[in-house]
């Protein structure tokens, strides 16, 4: 039963690029539909509207728990990540770092989300930074310039909150 799971949940991630909360939702949703069809197949009188309430309610209940965990970015660009935090709906808690800031991220150990605050810093920039810190430790302002894409200008702008 197991192998029959992860070839589910493979063939959904490679065919169809679904994330794994994705699969989860379908995968409920589709019990939840056959759930509501037992009633049909056993001559149990159900109404469809109390099916649809109880697919609606099923939705409503993994749409909260989906926003506890969500990683990501706010419509404005901005990293968000309520995955290890107590999340109120700041947004300024992961808003880009502006000139007079006196926050300092450590590159060697900062999160994705927390690189993605580095103005100019974009998810695909920050899991660079991510791979490149794997092998290589970061022992200087010079050592970023050896990730692709990163030059002069997109170093004076982030080298003010960076620490190593």
């Amino acid at each position: 039963m197991l192998d029959f799971i992860k070839k589910f949940q493979n063939f959904f991630r490679n065919n169809l690029y679904f994330t794994k909360q994705e699969i989860i939702f379908v995968f409920l949703l589709f019990v939840a539909l056959l759930a509501s069809n037992i009633g049909k197949l056993t001559n149990v009188n159900e109404t469809n509207d109390n099916a649809v309430e109880k697919i609606s309610r099923m939705i409503d209940s993994l749409a909260r728990e989906e926003s506890k965990t969500y990683t990501g970015t706010d419509i404005h660009g901005n990293p968000v990540d309520t995955s290890n935090s107590n999340y109120k709906g700041n947004r300024n808690l992961f808003a880009k770092l502006k000139p007079g800031d006196t926050v300092k991220i450590n590159i060697n150990t900062a999160s994705r989300v927390e690189l993605m605050r580095l103005p100019g810093i974009g998810e695909k920039t920050a899991q660079q930074i991510i791979e490149f810190r794997k092998q290589n430790k970061f022992k200087s302002k010079e050592d970023l310039l050896k990730i692709k894409g990163f030059g002069k200008k997109k170093l004076q702008r982030i080298e003010m909150f960076i620490t190593y």
